[in-house]
Parts: structure tokens; C-alpha cells; sequence
């Protein structure tokens, strides 16, 4: 059976095995099928922040190699001024990354 628990034989210790089992499939019901994507309630902003910025750079490094071979005129929109968009996102997305991290461990 998959939902099979070797329990010790000490109650105590038991009891600490089936209580730990019990709060990890509580975590694991709770977060659901995104859960397992995204994490718990508390990581889902840091995950959705971070992905973001790895996202966009990827798209850039995308779209920089992808004109790199056109004449500018076949380009509807500069290397340059595609940077120009995507960039303050970027920092955006690692200034709330950092921010909320020293905001919660400030007294």
C-alpha cells in the first residue's frame, strides 16, 4: 500500500511520526494542484516574481539574437528600445524580491 506508514515501536516516537505524516498531507491537500507549482501561500509572490524575471530576460536574449541578423529597417522595434521596455520590469520584480525580504527582518 502507498499510504503505508512503518511506525517505531516506541508510542511516543510513533506518535511524533503519524502527527508529522498527518501535517505534511494536510500542507500537501491545502496547496492543491498549483500549490506543487507556485508553493505554499507565503512563496507564491517570490515564486510569481521571479519567474517573471527569468522570463523576460529569456525573451530578450530571444528577441536580441532573433534581430541580430535583420537590416534595422525589417525590425518593427530596436534591440534597444525593447530593453528599454522590459528592463525597468526587471528591476521592479528583483527590487520586490529584496525589498520584502529586508522589510520582514527589519525590527
Amino acid at each position: 500500500m502507498a499510504n503505508q506508514i512503518s511506525l517505531p515501536k516506541d508510542k511516543e516516537l510513533a506518535k511524533q511520526v503519524l502527527d508529522n505524516h498527518n501535517e505534511l498531507e494536510r500542507q500537501r491537500v491545502d496547496q492543491g494542484i498549483l500549490g506543487k507549482v507556485w508553493g505554499s501561500s507565503t512563496s507564491i509572490p517570490h515564486n510569481i516574481a521571479a519567474l517573471s524575471i527569468i522570463v523576460l530576460i529569456v525573451t530578450g536574449i530571444f528577441y536580441t539574437y532573433g534581430c541580430m541578423g535583420l537590416k534595422t529597417e525589417e525590425i518593427s522595434l530596436p534591440i534597444k528600445d525593447f530593453w528599454y521596455i522590459i528592463t525597468p520590469l526587471i528591476t521592479l520584480a528583483i527590487g520586490y524580491l529584496f525589498g520584502d525580504k529586508t522589510k520582514k527582518n527589519a525590527p
